[in-house]
């Protein structure tokens, strides 16, 4: 996904400085958006990959594999690392998944947390839509889809 939304980051900066001219924003205004998207686009698969990189879903000490006697009084841990007997915690899951998800027995797809809702609403589907609209601003689709549908219309 990185490398995707960065090449298009960059076909829309070559584009805009081949076709357009002015002030910095009215050439490159379409790419700056663009920058924007592939940065909020990339923030949920990346945070993904550190909660399962670190091990970063709180649940019951029982189901995390920590020893009773190490177990906080919370009653919650992640998972152990390597040489580490107890990593306390407060609440269960993490920011996309409640506890539940942290055995390993569910698979996730969509969030089930209101705060990975919100990242997925507010920076993956944002993402998307700054994504066409500087795609579109940068090749002038909609100036080109608009003179095709005044053709098609005019000919009748």
């Amino acid at each position: 996904m990185m490398t995707l939304m960065f090449n298009l980051v960059q076909f829309v900066w070559w584009t805009c400085k081949m076709r357009r001219t002015g002030t910095l924003w009215e050439v490159h205004g379409p790419t700056m958006i663009t920058l924007l998207s592939a940065i909020l686009v990339n923030i949920q698969p990346i945070w993904i990959l550190v909660i399962g990189s670190w091990k970063l879903c709180c649940g019951d000490c029982a189901n995390m594999g920590v020893e009773e006697k190490y177990c906080p009084a919370s009653g919650m841990s992640y998972p152990p690392w390597a040489g580490e007997n107890v990593r306390p915690c407060t609440f269960g899951g993490n920011v996309f998944w409640d506890k539940s998800y942290c055995t390993g027995t569910q698979y996730p797809i969509f969030p089930v947390q209101w705060q990975g809702w919100m990242v997925q609403v507010f920076c993956t589907w944002g993402g998307y839509i700054l994504m066409f609209i500087g795609v579109f601003q940068a090749t002038q689709l909609h100036v080109k889809l608009a003179k095709k549908w005044r053709g098609i219309r005019g000919a009748r």
